[in-house]
């Protein structure tokens, strides 16, 4: 099964801050976009996807959703799904992690 987290953010995750975070921990995989660009994805070097990037919403109502994420910051404005393929989620969380670092937001599981 995936494992299904949220990034909550003020400013969207672009293909830029993903592709700069990727590097880092992995200089010779990939940024592959789906749908002109709605779904975005990370490979790495092997081609093994490690994070699946899903379009940034804004929040209408951050009460509710707060409480679908565990331990949510105490603003946002915008909510990203973000899923890490099966098997080990080690490297896409760190990846997801970079992302959240990159544009100030914190990444959350859903509950």
């Amino acid at each position: 099964m995936p494992t299904e987290l949220v990034l909550l953010s003020d400013v969207a995750p672009t293909a830029h801050a993903i592709g700069v975070a990727a590097a880092q921990d992995h200089p010779l995989g990939s940024l592959i976009d789906y749908h002109d660009g709605l779904i975005r994805q990370v490979v790495d070097g092997d081609g093994r996807a490690l994070l699946s990037v899903y379009p940034s919403r804004p929040v209408l109502d951050p009460t509710q959703a707060a409480q679908c994420v565990a331990d949510p910051p105490s603003s946002f404005a915008l909510w990203t799904d973000l899923a890490i393929p099966y098997g080990d989620p080690t490297d896409g969380r760190a990846l997801a992690e970079a992302i959240a670092a990159a544009v100030g937001g914190v990444v959350t599981d859903r509950i």
